[in-house]
């Protein structure tokens, strides 16, 4: 039974290259006067979260450590090096947190993750010892060959586009990423790895604002939301 005495580490990760960005850092990329990052660390800032460890770059470290330094980040933070492959970023970034029970991966990449949502998914961890944000999918999707002839069109109410903060006990996350290693299996989120090994995950349902920041076109989307976002709060 889970208990009010369990703690909470965050880890955010912020080492990818941002090749489909023109090579810009993502989480440096500034939205209105603050930085991606930033808008992460506000989230974070707010929630029952002791302390956060950002897995970075060789390149973006400096920089970030100057950020949270200069917005006088009031939780621990600590820092770790990104790995080859995003399993591997989110294995160091454990690694480095300190003792805690839950830990809480986000994306820095996706800036409009809010604190409430954040709690909503730390809280559903609590009950099954794995969750994610999600939203339903509104497109139609296709699954095709290599061809792109299509094989079937799979109904839409069935589908769930997995986003981040992901949450899971600490315990669970070590047997799952050896078991990927030893399978030699890539993946592309944490949810995906711990339910491979048998976890059973719950599926949170949070805003569809919760955009990814992927490519250069994202970004005229990104500025219309926090627009709407400083509007709603009163600060524009």
């Amino acid at each position: 039974m889970a208990t009010k005495a369990e703690t909470v580490f965050a880890v955010i990760v912020a080492a990818g290259g941002g090749r489909r960005m023109g090579g810009v850092s993502k989480p440096l990329i500034k939205l209105g006067k603050k930085t991606l990052f930033e808008y992460v660390l506000d989230a974070f800032r707010e929630t029952e979260v002791i302390g956060v460890t950002v897995v970075c770059s060789d390149e973006n470290e400096k920089t970030l450590r100057e950020i949270a330094s200069g917005v006088g980040y009031p939780k621990e933070i600590v820092f770790a090096r990104g790995g080859e492959t995003r399993a591997e970023s989110v294995y160091n970034g454990v690694k480095a947190c300190p003792k805690c029970d839950l830990i809480c991966v986000h994306d820095c990449a996706r800036p409009f993750a809010t604190a409430g949502m954040i709690q909503d998914v730390i809280a559903a961890a609590r009950e099954t010892g794995v969750s994610t944000a999600c939203s339903p999918v509104t497109d139609t999707i296709k699954f095709v060959d290599e061809e792109h002839s299509v094989i079937y069109t799979p109904e839409r109410k069935y589908l769930l586009a997995i986003q981040t903060p992901q949450c899971f006990r600490r315990e669970l996350f070590l047997p799952a990423y050896l078991l990927g290693k030893t399978k030699k299996q890539e993946f592309t989120d944490e949810s995906s790895l711990l339910e491979h090994a048998g976890n059973k995950v719950a599926y949170v349902r949070c805003d569809e604002s919760n955009m990814k920041i992927t490519t250069r076109s994202d970004m005229s989307i990104a500025r219309a939301i926090r627009l709407i976002r400083e509007k709603e709060n009163g600060t524009i």
